[in-house]
């Protein structure tokens, strides 16, 4: 590119300087005071600077990344794009870490100096590297973004760079992979159980539990048993959480609690008066046979195999995951999937979640980054709006996942290596976002109703509320507590387990949980928290 930009400058200059000498005949004397370095106005282009870097992330889970190597075809094609494109030889490789493990190994290899020339993260704060900016090991990216950034700075939000998942004292050590779309919360329901009982679309919890108690007992999958269920829930409650959102609340977003202003204390909600009653909710749920008895030991292939099974009404999942929903992959092969707006409230407004940082993954560039300029333009390049960039994030690589003949492209995602390896394409890859529910990748799948794909975003767009405590930092009081999280060993998870299964008093078992999580250090937190709230609330 840059020796294209560079030609038409000298053919101009040199058209002119041929013009001058034209017009000037034998007997017209030449000006002695012009030098000839004056018609240089371009410098020869530089030699090209070649650029490799080693970029360390987890596998998301799936298999054909599992077994990628770093020198993989898709990183190999995706770099050939961008050197074309920038003007400047570059290698991109990936090393993909198990995503089980990913957290445990990059410890490791932080402790011990292993430290590649990128990292990805959910931010710059995980517990796997939580003094690497204080260390000097996390490059600062102001000026860099600045220089070389100019589609990244027009694409992100504002209020996204100032997230403690990206920045600190000011300084920005972190760039975002966006979530596409932003907030990606899906509430799905079997509309053919609702058609065959002749219900409506269930809004309010009245409503809700009417329909979970006609599945408890109607034998809708018709294998002669009443073993369906109105919510399906995985362990440790991933995708779980929505009758938690229903009272408005969420244990924790993004690795971190959520926090509100409850009458002018500001207070994580898994201590909020509220949650006593969200808990008992889901006990009631547990109690009535509404929900899978065995959600404690549930793992995601078991959660996705009870729905595949038709066994479960509803259930919560990530919007850009529609495809996984097709009537074939179910047992009777008829099912029908619509999306929910989340729980009516007696204003007539919706809660279906909360907003999110909207950022699915963070990209750090290290000390050991030779070249980090170039790294920034390729992240710029992944922002922009250029063409061949576009076409390999959506259908891959000509030839081998799509054809193209007179400038129409030839995609089928049944193909064999499309459907093992297109989400290495689509998104695991793509440091920019996500074309799983790219217009055009929807329409050309034929998995999806383009017009299912844009309700679900018209109800991300009205019915997710705010969380303030979205850009304040985890309180160090309880940064290295784990017991004090929403997660796996944490006391609320423990107490909402023990709740729901009878094994505690809801009320006793709540308000314990509450004095023993202040007691361990939440009651410091609460006043780092509300110090942050006082000076960082909105007026």
């Amino acid at each position: 590119m840059r020796s294209k930009k560079w030609l038409p400058v000298t053919l101009t200059v040199t058209m002119s300087i041929s013009a001058l000498l034209t017009a000037c005949s034998k007997d017209t004397p030449v000006a002695t005071d012009v030098k000839a370095t004056d018609a240089k106005v371009s410098e020869a282009p530089k030699a090209p600077v070649p650029a490799t870097f080693n970029v360390l992330s987890n596998d998301g889970g799936y298999a054909y990344t599992k077994t990628a190597k770093k020198d993989d075809l898709y990183h190999t094609e995706m770099a050939r794009l961008f050197s074309e494109f920038v003007g400047q030889p570059t290698t991109i490789q990936y090393e993909f870490i198990p995503s089980a493990d990913y957290t445990q190994q990059v410890t490791v290899r932080f402790a011990s100096g292993d430290i590649p020339e990128v990292v990805t993260s959910d931010s710059i704060l995980n517990s796997a590297h939580s003094t690497a900016v204080e260390n000097g090991i996390f490059l600062p990216l102001n000026d860099l973004i600045d220089k070389y950034g100019k589609n990244i700075k027009a694409k992100v939000p504002d209020t996204t760079w100032a997230l403690p998942s990206l920045s600190k004292n000011g300084k920005i050590y972190g760039i975002p992979k966006l979530l596409t779309p932003i907030n990606p919360q899906a509430l799905l329901i079997r509309k053919d159980w609702l058609d065959k009982l002749g219900m409506k679309q269930p809004e309010t919890m009245e409503e809700y539990l009417a329909f979970f108690e006609k599945v408890k007992t109607t034998d809708l999958n018709g294998n002669g048993k009443n073993d369906e269920v109105g919510y399906e829930i995985r362990g440790l409650f991933g995708f779980s959480n929505f009758f938690f959102y229903a009272h408005g609340l969420s244990p924790g977003e993004n690795g971190a609690l959520v926090w509100h202003d409850v009458n002018g204390m500001f207070i994580p909600d898994i201590i909020n008066p509220k949650m006593k009653e969200a808990m008992k909710f889901y006990k009631m749920l547990y109690d009535k046979g509404y929900m899978n008895k065995d959600f404690i030991n549930v793992k995601d292939a078991d959660w996705q195999k009870a729905i595949y099974d038709d066994k479960v009404a509803t259930w919560s999942h990530d919007l850009r995951n529609l495809n996984q929903w097709t009537p074939d992959r179910f047992a009777g092969k008829s099912a029908k999937i619509d999306l929910l707006p989340g729980m009516k409230q007696t204003d007539g407004k919706y809660l279906l979640g909360p907003k999110g940082t909207g950022i699915a993954k963070v990209y750090i560039l290290t000390k050991n980054a030779k070249n980090p300029e170039r790294f920034i333009q390729f992240l710029d390049w992944t922002y922009s709006d250029n063409a061949k960039k576009d076409t390999f994030f959506r259908y891959g690589i000509k030839d081998r996942n799509y054809t193209e003949a007179n400038g129409q492209i030839t995609w089928d995602p049944k193909a064999p290596v499309n459907a093992n390896e297109k989400l290495q394409y689509q998104t695991l890859v793509n440091p920019a976002g996500d074309t799983r529910m790219d217009p055009e990748v929807v329409k050309r799948e034929g998995l999806v109703d383009p017009e299912l794909v844009k309700k679900g975003i018209g109800y991300e767009e009205k019915n997710l509320f705010e969380i303030p405590s979205m850009s304040m930092p985890t309180p160090e009081s309880i940064k290295t507590k784990p017991e004090l999280g929403f997660a796996a060993g944490s006391l609320f998870l423990d107490t909402l387990t023990q709740i729901m299964i009878g094994k505690i008093d809801p009320d006793k078992g709540f308000d314990d949980f509450v004095a023993d999580w202040k007691k361990r250090g939440g009651d410091q937190a609460i006043k780092e928290a509300n110090d942050w709230y006082a000076k960082n609330k909105k007026k």
